[in-house]
C-alpha cells in the first residue's frame, strides 16, 4: 500500500513537473485540452521511427495543406508520399492514407476504441494508445522508447530487451492517474527527453526520484538492458535514369514499384541490388539497350536496417514510347511485368520521387 502511495505522489510531482516546464508541440493540448483526434493521428503517424524536430514543419505542412481527415483521405497518394518525402518508411504514408479513407468513410468519425483503431491499416497498440490517450483522455497504455526506459528504471525491472516489452504495460498501468490522464504519457515522454536520459539521466531534478528504485543504486543508466546492437550491412546497387527530351524539357522514365517491399507502391527509376539482401543481382545487366554513362560519385543512402551504395547510370534516347517499349527494354530482373505495365514517362515536376531516388536524380541533373 505505501508503493501504491508513493507512486501516485510522484505522478502527482511528475505532472506538476510537466505542466510548468513541457515542451510546446504542434499537436499537443494541456489538461483538460485535449488534442483532436486527427492532429494525434497525423503526429503520430509521422513520429513512428522519426524524431520529433524533424516531424514538426511536416505535421505543420500536412495540417495546412490537408486540414481535415476527409480532405486527407481524397488527395492522390501520389501527393500524399510526395509531401511525406523526407519522413522515410512510405509504408508509414500509404498506411495513414488508407486509414484516413475508411475513417473518412465512416463519416469522420474516429473510433475510440483500441480494439477498432488497431484494425486501420499501420496503427498497432502503440499509436492507438496514443489517440484515445491524447484525444480521448483514455487510461491507455501508451509506451514509446522513453517511456519504456523510465518505466523499467522506476521499478527496477531487470528484465533485458525485447523481453522486456511484454511486462511494462501491466507495471505501467500502476501508474495511470486518475485525472490528467491525457498529460501522463506526454509528460513522461518529455521527462525522458530531458531528465531520465539513456545515458546520463539527473535524478536529483527528476520528480518521480523519491520513488524510483534505480535512483537509488550506483548506477540509475543501467536499465533498461539492451541487445549489443549490429553495425548496419552495405548493400550495393544501381539505378537507371532514363531521359528523353521534348523542346526545352526532359522527360524521365519511371516505373510504379510493387506495393509489397522497399519504397512500396511510389514511383521508381529502374534499378537493382540495393534492394536485394542476398545481392544476387548482374552489375553488366541493363534495363535497356542504349549508350550508359556511369556518373560520379556514387550515393549513399541510409535504411533503417541497412545502408547502400548506388552506382547511378544516365542514358538518352530519342524514341517514341512504341519503338522504345518494342526495342529497347530487356529483362528487368523478375521486374519485367510491373515495368510494362506501369512505366511512364514524365516531366521533372511531375516526379513524386523517394529520397533515395532523388538522390540519383539530382546526380543525373548535374551531368552535362
Amino acid at each position: 500500500m505505501e508503493n501504491i502511495k508513493q507512486t501516485k505522489s510522484d505522478v502527482f510531482n511528475l505532472l506538476s513537473w510537466y505542466h510548468k516546464t513541457g515542451r510546446t508541440l504542434p499537436w499537443r493540448s494541456y489538461w483538460p485540452l485535449l488534442t483532436p483526434a486527427y492532429h494525434v493521428f497525423l503526429s503520430e503517424f509521422m513520429l513512428q521511427q522519426t524524431g520529433v524536430k524533424t516531424v514538426i514543419p511536416y505535421f505543420e505542412y500536412f495540417l495546412e495543406r490537408w486540414p481535415t481527415i476527409q480532405l486527407l483521405a481524397d488527395a492522390p497518394v501520389d501527393d500524399v508520399t510526395s509531401a511525406w518525402a523526407g519522413l522515410g518508411y512510405y509504408a508509414r504514408a500509404r498506411n495513414m492514407h488508407k486509414s484516413a479513407q475508411i475513417i473518412s468513410n465512416a463519416g469522420g468519425v474516429f473510433p475510440q476504441s483500441i480494439a477498432e483503431l488497431t484494425k486501420l491499416p499501420g496503427i498497432g497498440p502503440y499509436t492507438a494508445g496514443a489517440i484515445t490517450a491524447f484525444a480521448f483522455d483514455a487510461p491507455s497504455v501508451v509506451i514509446d522508447g522513453n517511456i519504456e526506459r523510465i518505466v523499467a528504471r522506476y521499478f527496477y525491472i531487470k528484465t533485458s530487451l525485447p523481453a522486456l516489452k511484454s511486462e511494462l504495460p501491466s507495471f505501467y498501468k500502476k501508474m495511470i492517474p486518475e485525472k490528467c490522464r491525457s498529460d501522463f504519457p506526454q509528460a513522461l515522454m518529455d521527462l525522458g527527453n530531458e531528465i531520465c536520459t539513456p545515458f546520463s539521466p539527473t535524478c536529483g531534478r527528476c520528480p518521480l526520484s523519491t520513488g524510483c528504485k534505480s535512483a537509488k543504486k550506483a548506477n540509475p543508466a543501467l536499465l533498461p538492458i539492451k541487445p549489443i546492437k549490429n553495425n548496419k550491412i552495405i548493400r550495393k546497387g544501381q539505378i537507371f535514369v532514363i531521359r528523353k527530351k521534348e523542346k526545352n524539357n526532359y522527360k524521365f522514365l519511371v516505373y510504379r514499384r510493387n506495393t509489397h517491399g522497399l519504397l512500396g507502391g511510389l514511383l521508381a527509376f529502374p534499378s537493382q541490388g540495393w534492394d536485394d539482401k542476398e545481392q544476387n543481382y548482374d552489375e553488366n545487366w541493363r534495363p535497356c539497350n542504349l549508350n550508359w554513362t556511369a556518373l560520379k560519385p556514387k550515393i549513399k543512402h541510409v535504411f533503417s536496417h541497412f545502408k547502400t551504395e548506388v552506382q547511378v547510370f544516365l542514358a538518352d534516347t530519342e524514341e517514341t514510347d512504341k519503338i522504345f517499349i518494342k526495342h529497347k527494354f530487356q529483362n528487368f530482373q523478375g521486374q519485367e511485368k510491373e515495368m510494362f505495365e506501369n512505366h511512364r514517362w514524365v516531366t521533372e515536376d511531375e516526379l513524386h520521387l523517394p529520397k533515395l531516388m532523388q538522390k540519383a536524380l539530382k546526380l543525373a541533373k548535374n551531368y552535362n
